[in-house]
């Protein structure tokens, strides 16, 4: 991914985009024919076909958009060539690709000819070391960006002890990790909502419950250029951060506050339903092991939350999206009879510079050369990858 130079000073006063500057995608350029069930990542590689990365069938594919044909890459279990659980996708240098498995602890190497490759190490061993207000430090998270250099981007996690206050934590750091190193590197920190950790123990094991922060609640998110600057979109304020080898604040970015309805509360409510969760296990020693689920079928069954706000923060959790360009496409926010979900697109300076709208039940997933894509959700909830020209 290329970055944008950024500016030798920024204006900290709020920016706005005329109305007419938005940019509407309506028919796509290529849909696969196949559905998927919940697409949570995807690469393109340099002749064009796509890795795909579906977690609820625990599938990764190779699609090939001008023959119609899909390849899939390894197979479910715990040995050479396998992933248990197919969490994420990320792109690492020479058209090599990583998946994340959760459950086996590992990632999965897809080569450049799209066949699997061997096991890499993307974080540090989990440290049992307390840190300020008596928690144990872990990460809870896939590693979610790399840099040309291959180095893993994540964020972590703070977990209490189960005899410290169980009110969870209101910020996280974001880590890089290279794999020849032994440690993890604090790069930014983010704030987000207070998750409510709830702990048991059983014997030996200790388990950590994530409840569910509000998720309405203002929290910032970030993305990673290629050149390893971390964009942070802070949130209720709406601005752009950046830190790294270049470091700079953005200007506030002007948005409409809109009033939280049951109605956004239900639409919330569905989507947790119909959800994949992870559940981590802390054992003697600081093992850890990890369990998939959804509230559907029993195991994972966390709390609702009763903090709601009054108002809509600009965007929610998992809304940032970084373009080869290093522009960065932002969900908003919107009434919830809205059904067009629109893109603020923010450049390397932090400026607001145009908007997209797509169509219904539509939502960013990645970029190509020159293209977008997007998973397209049926009435059934079956998912369609789709492919938009940007010039």
């Amino acid at each position: 991914m290329r970055s944008l130079p950024l500016l030798a000073a920024v204006a900290l006063t709020a920016t706005t985009l005329p109305a007419q500057q938005l940019r509407t995608l309506s028919r796509p350029d290529a849909e696969f024919e196949e559905p998927f069930t919940q697409v949570t990542g995807i690469r393109e590689l340099k002749d064009g076909r796509v890795v795909v990365n579906d977690i609820r069938d625990k599938v990764v594919q190779l699609v090939d958009f001008k023959s119609g044909s899909a390849k899939k890459i390894g197979r479910e279990g715990s040995g050479p060539k396998e992933y248990s659980l197919p969490m994420s996708l990320v792109a690492l240098p020479g058209d090599t690709s990583g998946v994340y498995d959760p459950l086996n602890q590992r990632m999965l190497l897809i080569l450049p000819n799209g066949e699997p490759g061997d096991f890499i190490k993307t974080t540090p061993a989990p440290s049992a070391s307390t840190r300020g207000g008596g928690g144990i430090s872990i990460s809870l998270s896939p590693p979610r960006y790399t840099d040309a250099k291959g180095r893993f981007y994540y964020a972590g996690g703070s977990l209490p002890r189960p005899d410290a206050p169980q009110t969870g934590v209101d910020s996280q750091p974001i880590l890089r990790f290279a794999r020849d190193a032994k440690s993890a590197d604090t790069v930014a920190w983010i704030r987000v909502p207070a998750n409510n950790v709830r702990v048991s123990n059983t014997g030996n094991r200790r388990t950590f419950m994530g409840g569910i922060a509000n998720p309405f609640a203002a929290r910032d998110e970030w993305v990673v250029t290629a050149d390893g600057r971390v964009g942070v979109i802070r949130s209720p304020e709406y601005r752009v951060d950046w830190s790294g080898p270049s470091s700079a604040k953005g200007a506030p970015i002007a948005y409409e506050k809109i009033k939280l309805t049951e109605k956004h509360k239900e639409q919330w409510r569905e989507t947790q339903r119909n959800g994949t969760r992870i559940m981590m296990r802390v054992g003697p020693g600081g093992a850890t092991s990890a369990s998939s689920g959804s509230p559907s079928d029993g195991q994972f069954r966390p709390p609702e939350p009763t903090d709601w706000p009054e108002v809509l923060p600009p965007f929610t959790a998992n809304s940032a999206v970084i373009a080869p360009n290093g522009q960065i496409w932002i969900a908003r926010t919107r009434e919830a009879t809205d059904n067009i979900p629109r893109y603020d697109i923010i450049d390397g300076s932090g400026k607001l510079v145009s908007r997209v709208a797509l169509p219904a039940k539509t939502r960013v997933v990645g970029f190509g050369n020159g293209v977008v894509y997007t998973v397209r959700t049926d009435e059934d909830d079956l998912q369609y990858l789709q492919r938009f020209r940007l010039q």
